[in-house]
């Protein structure tokens, strides 16, 4: 019995031992407990949210890119909205069904959009920029797992129309080619880097939004380009260019007294609404100040007005042409025109290479290759446009006799009609040096000005003098001489024409030239000087004054005479505010009103061109920019 209870009260103890044990593991458990929920609670109170929170991946907000306007505020480029639809794959369970649809609806390869259902992806595009009627479409369907985000896609609402000016976008508006790329980073919207917080169930938990500032919109480019004179040059060139086959044709419009430059076109045409459809890239080139050729007979005009300059010549100066062949070396130099003596009047009349290259031999080398670069040739304009050509112009240490002749007439050297351009200009408007410009000004988002073209006197290259000689005997070749397709009624004109020749291999092709026609109106108070070059003319007569010279007074023509007829008729009125309309309001209204309007978009009217309140002129599109309210 004693044993029993001894052996008893031995486990109770020992029983008694292992409970306080327990006890006192509890009691340390809960104060680690509680000092662990003081910590979190007032020490380390934001570390449970690291666990709760996601943060997405950041992404990027932009500005809206600015617009480029013409001359009078036309609306040349300009960002339109447009939806893109993506999708979660991760959220469509019935795939085949979902590439049936969208297929259908997108006008997409069946294939194609089952191939992205498949992705195990949270995000991915379905179509980029959609038709406003595709985004319709799938609104109305209401897909689970599939969204709409609008996005700008970049619009040239009058397509070719200086196309190669104003360059491209591409697909998320960088600037590509022209004045988009040279001007990307003022017409680019600024960017906004933003990251948002979501929970574990990927619930957006940002506070205030309404912190979040949006970016700035781009700056706005204002050109000297007049969209009327840009649609004519480019519509009488394309003549030219189908009449005669030729490869390809280009001209320029420039005020001689300002340097602006009004119209710059080349043609085949470039869209940049359709840029990816070209995969001849030569197409996208600006033609005026890209490419050079070697410019013949309208060097001429030049020539002569340094060696009036010079004081080698004069109005009783008489040039021995030889009728039309003269040896120099072992070399023939010919006319087409077969002359005896002619005064300078004669040599630019008949074009004679024989008296032009008479004329050189009586200035020195080197001034007269002082004279041609102090007119521009052989440098860049520095007109800011992307891949402007220099041209060649030889060292005149190297010019042999021959060489020199050469030059006289517009061999052995490159120019650009650009370089063509300013340099008639310095002699039409009375001897001064100009700067061709394409950029008037640009503002800011806020309308601001930023940047605003000053014209600088220019420095003087030749003697008013000797520039009131030039227009008088450039007039002379239009009424008497090569370039009588020149001539407009009623007004007078000045001007040479050009054949150049094509360097080949070992000399000069047979077959392909350049013609081109320089010239400015009116003669007396020149306000418009013009270059027109069309690029190898089929067939026989391959001359500037049968196909360059006949599109100059078109161009000229329509500017200078046809404006002011049609503007007789024009009942001047007030362009209505269509801002904010829906599309079938606006066709009402451009109806009841006999308005001729351009609708790019779908949706409600966010911007117009011309704005309200500007006078309407008679026939001129106004173009509206939709866009949808979602």
């Amino acid at each position: 019995m004693n044993s029993f209870i001894k052996e008893f009260k031995e486990k109770d103890s020992e029983l008694r031992k292992r409970i306080n044990l327990i006890k006192y593991c509890i009691f340390l458990f809960l104060i680690v407990i509680t000092i662990k929920v003081f910590s979190l609670q007032l020490i380390y109170n934001e570390e449970p949210l690291k666990f709760s929170k996601i943060q997405t991946n950041p992404f990027q907000l932009l500005g809206n890119r600015g617009e480029i306007r013409d001359a009078n505020g036309k609306i040349l480029a300009v960002s339109v909205a447009y939806p893109s639809i993506h999708l979660n794959p991760r959220e469509i369970k019935d795939k085949v069904y979902y590439a049936k649809i969208l297929s259908k609806t997108l006008s997409l390869p069946r294939e194609q959009v089952l191939k992205k259902l498949n992705k195990r992806k949270y995000f991915v595009w379905i179509k980029r920029l959609a038709s406003h009627k595709e985004g319709d479409k799938i609104l109305s369907l209401n897909l689970p797992g599939v969204g709409i985000k609008m996005e700008y896609k970049r619009d040239y609402p009058f397509g070719h129309l200086a196309g190669q000016v104003l360059g491209h976008t591409n697909l998320d508006q960088i600037g590509m080619e022209g004045l988009e790329y040279k001007f990307n980073n003022e017409l680019a919207g600024s960017k906004k880097i933003i990251t948002l917080t979501k929970d574990g169930k990927g619930k957006i938990i940002t506070d205030n939004f309404s912190a979040i500032e949006n970016p700035e919109d781009g700056s706005n480019v204002n050109l000297t380009i007049k969209s009327k004179y840009q649609f004519i040059l480019e519509k009488e060139i394309a003549r030219a260019v189908k009449k005669s086959k030729a490869l390809r044709g280009y001209g320029i419009i420039i005020n001689p007294n300002t340097g602006e430059i009004y119209a710059m076109g080349s043609y085949p045409f470039f869209n940049p609404n359709k840029y990816s459809e070209y995969e001849d890239l030569s197409k996208k080139r600006n033609l005026p100040a890209w490419n050079t050729f070697e410019p013949g007979s309208v060097m001429k005009s030049f020539l002569v007005a340094s060696a009036i300059e010079e004081g080698v010549v004069n109005d009783k100066t008489i040039i021995d042409c030889e009728m039309g062949k003269r040896r120099i070396g072992k070399y023939i130099v010919h006319d087409v025109n077969k002359k005896g003596n002619l005064n300078i009047s004669g040599v630019l009349n008949f074009s004679s290479n024989i008296g032009a290259s008479k004329i050189i031999e009586k200035i020195s080398n080197n001034k007269y290759y002082s004279f041609l670069k102090n007119l521009g040739f052989g440098s860049k304009t520095n007109i800011q446009l992307p891949g402007e050509a220099k041209g060649i112009l030889i060292n005149p240490e190297k010019w042999s006799q021959i060489q020199a002749a050469n030059i006289s007439f517009g061999q052995g050297m490159s120019v650009t009609s650009l370089q063509l351009a300013k340099a008639l200009s310095i002699i039409a408007n009375g001897g001064v040096n100009i700067e061709p410009y394409l950029i008037k000004s640009i503002t800011n988002s806020k309308g601001e000005i930023i940047f605003e073209k000053k014209l600088n006197p220019g420095r003087r290259i030749i003697s008013y003098t000797t520039s009131k000689k030039m227009r008088k005997l450039l007039k002379s070749v239009v009424e008497d001489g090569g370039g009588f397709k020149a001539q407009i009624e009623g007004v007078s004109v000045s001007g040479k024409t050009g054949t150049g020749q094509v360097a080949t291999k070992g000399g000069y092709s047979k077959e392909r030239f350049i013609v081109s026609f320089i010239g400015f109106a009116p003669s007396d108070s020149p306000q418009l000087v013009s270059v027109i070059t069309i690029d190898y003319p089929k067939g026989e007569r391959a001359y500037g004054g049968r196909w360059a010279a006949p599109v100059f007074k078109k161009t000229i023509e329509k500017i200078l005479i046809d404006e002011e007829k049609v503007e007789k008729f024009v009942k001047a009125k007030d362009v209505p505010s269509f801002l904010g309309k829906a599309k079938r309001e606006v066709i009402k209204i451009a109806k009841e009103k006999n308005l001729k309007v351009k609708i790019i978009g779908n949706g409600f009217v966010k911007k117009q061109s011309p704005k309200p309140g500007n006078i309407y002129q008679f026939q001129e599109e106004i173009s509206l920019f939709l866009e949808p309210g979602i």
